[in-house]
């Protein structure tokens, strides 16, 4: 873990998990919403991540998140996990007391299950190709865990764009700078995908940004998290219920894993469940210019 936390940079990585959550807010039935007009300028929508929840079988799939690429250099992407909104994703949160080796890692200690499971169920979604009109063939869909979708995705990219380059000593495939956030859930579900990508090595991961984000797993997950060559934000409000979750009961040890980047909201947002929790209280922290909703201005 390295490099202090840069205020700027995690407000405008914070953007994109906004983009998700006010697009999700507008039209929670829609797995392929365009959050062109949220996302910020000079970034494009590369593919949508939706997921199944897995205490209902039969629980309609929803949107969670996107995959934005830089328009100069598709090469740099943001990978942008929501928070939690639903009813039922709420219920996930409490049966996340119980823990179960990371179904991907299984290695890497234990995490809370309903973590596990939801991340299990996340199908990347890549935006359809429109420059061959209706002679394009209909691409396959992608497979796979979580990382593995992710590869398949900017291995089509980079065929489209005829990506072609001498690699370095030791490297398979070409470079792939890559930031992850997320908020609440989100943030669980980006943990565990660095942590993923560590052993696929898919993407060059340099920073993961999380906001609000619940205790992964126990002692033995955080030890081989940390020890990552990666930059962690964990920037926490400590008036916020959610980072104080899943609780430690019994012998079940959750922790969290580096870097703390803590404020209290006290001064600029109500205080309640809802606001002290609210990404745009977040967002007001790093960046004043970005206001607090209407409803939780003090």
């Amino acid at each position: 873990m390295s490099d202090t936390l840069d205020p700027a940079k995690a407000a405008l990585y914070g953007q994109f998990v906004a983009a998700v959550t006010s697009i999700y807010k507008a039209d929670s039935s829609s797995l392929s919403p365009d959050p062109q007009k949220f996302i910020p300028t000079g970034w494009e929508l590369a593919a949508w991540i939706d997921m199944s929840d897995f205490l209902l079988q039969s629980e309609t799939p929803a949107f969670y998140g996107i995959v934005a690429q830089e328009i100069v250099n598709p090469d740099n992407r943001i990978i942008a996990i929501r928070g939690t909104e639903g009813k039922v994703e709420w219920l996930d949160d409490a049966t996340s007391i119980f823990q179960v080796p990371f179904k991907q890692v299984p290695s890497a200690g234990k995490v809370a299950l309903g973590f596990d499971k939801i991340y299990s169920t996340l199908q990347v979604v890549p935006v359809p190709d429109t420059t061959s009109g209706s002679t394009a063939a209909v691409e396959p869909e992608l497979t796979g865990s979580f990382a593995e979708q992710l590869d398949q995705l900017a291995v089509r990219s980079e065929i489209k764009r005829g990506v072609v380059r001498e690699f370095a000593a030791g490297r398979t495939r070409p470079e792939r700078p890559t930031v992850v956030t997320g908020h609440s859930l989100g943030s669980a579900l980006a943990t565990l995908f660095v942590l993923e990508n560590s052993v696929t090595q898919s993407f060059d991961i340099s920073v993961l940004s999380t906001l609000a984000s619940p205790k992964v797993g126990d002692l033995a997950f955080k030890q081989i998290f940390d020890a990552l060559p990666i930059t962690s934000w964990r920037i926490v409000n400590t008036q916020d219920a959610i980072p104080k979750l899943p609780l430690t009961i019994g012998n079940l040890d959750f922790e969290h894993v580096e870097v703390a980047y803590s404020f209290d909201a006290t001064p600029f947002a109500k205080q309640n469940i809802g606001c002290n929790h609210s990404i745009d209280t977040y967002l007001h922290w790093l960046d004043n210019s970005h206001q607090v909703t209407t409803e939780c201005a003090p």
